[in-house]
């Protein structure tokens, strides 16, 4: 299945840094509540309350995660879940579902100033130059399993969700009609009338968009319908999927500044957890081959290939003895 990508990550020259970031933050959180207190102070105040709004997606979808380079390929196994439905306050509209994952040869309880150093996967929760050169926050992310565990150095991933997304497309829609509403207001009696159905529509599309963004939650099958439940350890510290992602390595500034998978574009159970990397079966090979691999699976060249009728087959043709047209027969016998 393809995944669902709604964000695009920016260059770090053109990002808008944190501190206007902060004031659009703050802009939306009291504009939201002004979406109803526009219906009756009227379609100016509404107005308002959309800009500001719409200013919030733009910047969560367009400017919040800075590229670092590329797609990225990890493996790690599964510390911590945080499904959406658990998010509250503005944050409800980040339906973005996330793990966190404990990358390749580290171990629970490494801090992030030690994990940053292990190879293969290290660098990709470290610092980078440009982020510094930047004077971007910077902090790294740490997690924990149980509330009294020491915490982790993680690299974040996320399944993108809608809901940010629907909210902007939601104020673009209402704009229109709040813009009607207002030249309405300008028009004694019959204007007015027609000014308060219209402010009560643009705040119903506003309301309409924001439930429906809400409930559009990320989930890791919009990846693969195959991949089932996901497992962290359970008490006895075994037990968690050892996962194989690939999706595009970025800064995420929103927070104390840390780096992340997002959107995660491909995922695949390769192994279980058994407490050490050494006890975990995890198949053989470098994520570097298991990434060109997912690459050829998904090149146009190999989807053209598997549309080919000699490769329409249910039982692979070694064993049911098929051939192409364009095959030889077997030598005649003598």
């Amino acid at each position: 299945m393809a995944y669902r990508h709604y964000t695009k990550c920016i260059s770090v020259g053109n990002h808008i840094g944190k501190q206007y970031a902060q004031v659009i933050i703050a802009a939306a959180v009291v504009a939201l509540p002004l979406i109803l207190v526009g219906v009756v102070a009227g379609p100016a105040v509404l107005l308002v309350a959309l800009a500001a709004i719409l200013a919030y997606c733009r910047w969560w979808l367009y400017d919040r995660l800075v590229c670092l380079g590329g797609d990225e390929c990890a493996v790690g196994w599964l510390l911590k879940i945080d499904p959406p439905q658990q998010k509250s306050g503005l944050d409800r509209f980040d339906t973005d579902y996330s793990l966190n994952l404990v990358p390749g040869n580290v171990f629970e309880f490494t801090p992030q100033a030690e994990a940053e150093k292990i190879q293969p996967f290290g660098r990709l929760i470290a610092n980078t130059p440009a982020i510094k050169n930047a004077g971007l926050d910077w902090q790294g992310l740490e997690a924990r399993q149980w509330a009294n565990d020491d915490p982790t150095a993680v690299l974040h991933c996320e399944f993108e969700g809608a809901g940010v997304y629907d909210l902007m497309i939601a104020c673009l829609a209402a704009i229109p009609v709040a813009t009607a509403a207002a030249v309405a207001c300008a028009i004694p009696f019959f204007g007015w009338i027609a000014c308060a159905i219209l402010t009560v529509i643009a705040a119903a599309i506003v309301i309409v968009g924001g439930i429906v963004g809400i409930l559009d939650t990320a989930n890791p099958t919009d990846v693969d319908e195959n991949l089932g439940d996901l497992h962290v350890n359970d008490p006895t510290r075994r037990g968690a999927d050892i996962l194989f992602v690939k999706g595009t390595w970025v800064y995420d500034s929103a927070h104390e500044g840390w780096n992340e998978i997002h959107p995660i574009k491909h995922c695949q159970k390769i192994g279980t957890w058994n407490g050490s990397w050494d006890e975990s079966s995890v198949p053989d090979g470098s994520s570097d081959r298991w990434c060109e691999a997912v690459d050829s699976a998904g090149s146009p060249l190999t989807v053209a290939a598997q549309q080919d009728p000699e490769n329409q087959w249910t039982i692979h043709p070694v064993i049911d003895g098929c051939r192409r047209l364009s095959e030889p027969g077997p030598d005649p016998v003598h």
